[in-house]
């Protein structure tokens, strides 16, 4: 499953500033803020009626700082079909909410990183 949330020049402009850093610097930034959202998405994925562990997990950042943060694949079944819906049941979209509301929280977590990081 995939969300693509609009962001505008935010993004080119970040992906302009992440290209100049140093690998080791881009990574710990980019792992911060995925872990973070991460434990925002969990938070916000409804628990399973059986008491089944929904977890959510963090790839490895690619060179121009993206992270890719989603279910794992014993998971990801589970949260797909209360996330987009059935023919049965409407879709909640707490990928979709969870991605927009804490977009603004999850770039300060990593341009503050990326700061700390470069010294600054």
């Amino acid at each position: 499953m995939e969300v693509t949330v609009d962001w505008g020049d935010l993004e080119k402009n970040i992906a302009k500033c992440i290209a100049d850093v140093e690998g080791p610097v881009r990574r710990k930034a980019g792992k911060t803020a995925g872990q973070n959202l991460a434990e925002k998405l969990e938070a916000n994925t409804p628990v399973d009626s059986h008491g089944l562990e929904i977890s959510t997990t963090v790839g490895a950042v690619d060179e121009n700082g993206e992270v890719l943060v989603g279910y794992g694949s014993g998971a990801y079944y589970r949260a797909h079909f209360p996330n987009m819906g059935t023919e049965y049941q409407s879709g909640q979209h707490f990928v979709e909410k969870t991605a927009e509301t804490e977009l603004e929280s999850v770039m300060q977590d990593y341009m503050s990183e990326l700061k700390s990081g470069l010294g600054l």
